[in-house]
């Protein structure tokens, strides 16, 4: 039988001990009762829509921490307070949950991207630090990935493909953003649009991972800022 939450499973209860009682004297009028239960609906969906929060916000600390390997779904239900066939029954297996971790996770990067695309030119480039100070505020995001990308360098492995497309999309969002600067004349044609974008996310993402391992002697913010400011200058068209 397919377990559900402890806090689920007492409402089903409740419900037990009510339905078990007297019968009322009078019917509730369909009105009333077609309120009623939208109302418990929107109140499960709401519960189940926290409840899947919780998990993956465990799951995410937990995976920064040792590794998609070094978790078990039972210590990750065990934290939340619910059974290992109650997250099973949000999370079908534990690539799954693994996947929705990268997915959740995921998102605001993409929307700073998609944010920095918006700017184009060399206005994305100039807003490049913002995105360094981000990642500065939230370091266990950056150590998430970080773990999650040297566990999945193997084509079979459970997040590879999900992880590979991530870097893609970063890679041609880049390269689209200075194909459109170069048409619109503020970046020099003689760059190559791919190439460009292969750099800066090494850059950034090898400036992570040395920041993660000695941040004492790394100042994110400032080496992106500095970076920045060559890129610039170097993709800039030149003003005879």
């Amino acid at each position: 039988m397919t377990d559900v939450p402890n806090g689920e499973r007492g409402e089903q209860r409740e419900r037990d001990v009510r339905g078990s009682g007297p019968p009322r004297s009078s019917r509730t009028p369909r009105a009333a009762a077609g309120k009623t239960a939208g109302a418990g609906a929107a109140g499960k969906t709401a519960r189940g829509a926290r409840r899947r929060a919780e998990i993956l916000d465990v799951a995410a600390h937990l995976f920064a921490q040792r590794g998609y390997r070094g978790v078990a779904t039972a210590e990750i239900a065990q934290q939340i307070g619910i059974t290992e066939p109650a997250l099973f029954y949000y999370f079908p297996t534990k690539t799954a949950l693994l996947q929705a971790v990268i997915e959740q996770r995921d998102a605001d990067s993409r929307e700073i991207v998609a944010d920095l695309a918006a700017l184009g030119g060399l206005a994305a480039i100039e807003g490049m630090p913002g995105f360094a100070r981000r990642n500065q505020a939230d370091p266990h995001l950056v150590r998430l990935f970080a773990v999650l990308v040297a566990e999945n360098l193997d084509p079979d492995d459970p997040a590879h493909e999900q992880l590979a497309e991530r870097y893609r999309r970063l890679r041609h969002a880049i390269a689209d953003m200075i194909r459109r600067a170069q048409a619109a004349g503020e970046m020099r044609r003689d760059v190559d649009p791919h190439a460009k974008s292969v750099e800066i996310v090494a850059f950034i993402d090898g400036l992570h991972t040395q920041w993660l391992l000695d941040p004492a002697d790394i100042d994110l913010v400032a080496m992106v800022e500095a970076y920045a400011r060559e890129l610039v200058l170097e993709l800039r068209v030149s003003v005879l």
